[in-house]
């Protein structure tokens, strides 16, 4: 068990570490960039960031009550779902 442990506190470290570099990056840049055509579009970096923290959340549950998937829409998703219907992106 011992090594279990061990390891997950070995990656758990490595992806807060992410966390923190990918926030980093994002802080320093735009939430939307210009997409293929021109288009405004919502950063990457904006998922890729939502990907670790779901990891991280996974990682650091006991699996008793966390959902067995992502959220169909969180925050970020839905925020921009309004703009859109609101015209502005």
């Amino acid at each position: 068990m011992a090594d279990r442990e061990n390891v997950l506190g070995e990656q758990t470290a490595r992806v807060l570490a992410e966390i923190t570099r990918l926030q980093a990056e994002l802080d320093a840049g735009d939430l939307v960039t210009e997409g293929s055509k021109g288009q405004p579009v919502p950063n990457r970096l904006l998922a890729e960031l939502r990907a670790h923290r779901w990891l991280l959340m996974r990682m650091l549950s006991d699996g008793s009550g966390a959902p067995a998937g992502p959220p169909a829409a969180d925050a970020v998703d839905a925020l921009r779902a309004e703009w859109e219907d609101a015209g502005a992106l």
